[in-house]
């Protein structure tokens, strides 16, 4: 398998369907499970449905029974859609708790490099390209676009040129010139297109690494550059079990998470949020509670942000830290899971702690995941 910081897609077809796993840096870093159903990233065609709730959104019809939400404010401004209508939608969050999935007019059409943003009216940088190349990426693509055009440079970015990248800006745009062509054309309410199969969205959730192994127990149709993907078919009934990811995978799914010397994490999965409690356990205090409970924090800290991404948590997250009476031992808890969670794709935002001594943070949820197969406890 992985020799070392070499992303690895392991690719597994069993009774329950088709599944994967991404690695990196020698762990297991998130889980995937395939589904015929409503994904991230497609586009359809949808109609203004009737049921409209108040003034928060409109219920969309995207054909074959299959319902989404569009939220007001991820519709065109000044263009409201009316009952009826027809328009283009985006998948941006996929059906999860009995709720539709979320859609978007503002759409992307993602490349390996930027995301074009037709509607956009904005230029985004990537983060994790440091200075003075985001300013100058930055600039660039401002002279780029043109209208109501929006572009996300992203991280991969910071290692093309600037022609590749603007062919492929060329070539995005050309792609959502078809998407509005198939649109037209199109005669009832139904999917346009999907623009990743369940292979590429993986590796494009994970910023589409210069290189990656895929292990597979099925043949896949996807065509990757010999350069970038190289796939080994391996005809295993579990490849889970062959590559020693079980265990890990049965562990994601469980209420209590062990840490060092008794200590432990327990997950509570509510409808409104989900709670992470830190508990000492059978830990040894020793001579002072304030040294042994930012020990136990930190090693938390990093465990809680390797679930968050294992098991793809979205939405509220509140932690209950052991207490500390320090303020800098605080700090030092929210730099340690700040510097853990800059690694994972998702949108998250740090919210620290409160006066009461827990601490908050949310996490873009967009795919179904591993917590989806746990029942709530």
């Amino acid at each position: 398998m992985s020799n070392g910081n070499e992303p690895v897609i392991i690719v597994d077809q069993d009774e329950s369907g088709l599944r994967a796993a991404f690695l990196e840096y020698g762990g297991v870093r998130s889980f995937y499970f395939f589904s015929e159903n409503i994904n991230v990233g497609d586009f359809y065609l949808a109609k203004a449905s009737d049921s409209q709730p108040g003034e928060i959104g409109w219920f969309m019809d995207l054909g074959d029974g299959q319902y989404g939400f569009l939220p007001r404010n991820k519709a065109l401004p000044g263009k409201k859609p009316f009952t009826g209508e027809l328009r283009i939608v985006q998948v941006e969050k996929e059906a999860w708790d009995g709720k539709p999935a979320q859609l978007t007019e503002q759409v992307q059409v993602v490349g390996r490099g930027i995301a074009y943003l037709p509607n956009g009216g904005y230029v985004a940088v990537s983060r994790q390209i440091a200075e003075p190349a985001r300013e100058s990426l930055r600039k660039m693509a401002l002279e780029w676009c043109g209208n109501q055009e929006g572009i996300v440079i992203r991280t991969i970015a910071s290692g093309m040129s600037p022609d590749q990248l603007f062919s492929e800006l060329e070539g995005s745009r050309a792609r959502w010139k078809k998407i509005e062509n198939d649109a037209k054309n199109m005669d009832k309410t139904g999917i346009i297109v999907r623009p990743f199969s369940f292979i590429e969205s993986i590796l494009n959730e994970n910023h589409n690494p210069t290189f990656c192994t895929i292990y597979s127990n099925i043949p896949l149709k996807e065509k990757f550059p010999a350069d970038r993907v190289k796939i080994i078919y391996q005809a295993h009934k579990n490849l889970f079990s062959l590559h020693g990811l079980n265990k890990e995978y049965a562990s994601a799914t469980e209420h209590i998470v062990p840490l060092h010397d008794g200590a432990t994490l327990a997950f509570d999965y509510a409808e409104a949020l989900t709670a992470i409690d830190v508990n000492s356990g059978s830990a040894s205090v020793g001579t002072g509670w304030e040294k042994f409970a930012l020990d136990i924090n930190l090693h938390a800290a990093r465990e809680i942000a390797r679930q968050l991404r294992l098991r793809e948590i979205g939405g509220m997250i509140v932690i209950d830290f052991l207490r500390l009476h320090d303020s800098a031992d605080q700090e030092k808890v929210l730099m340690e899971l700040e510097a853990e969670l800059s690694h994972d794709p998702a949108t998250i935002k740090v919210f620290g702690f409160t006066e009461m001594g827990l601490f908050e943070l949310t996490r873009k949820r967009r795919r179904s995941g591993l917590k989806d197969r746990v029942a709530v406890r």
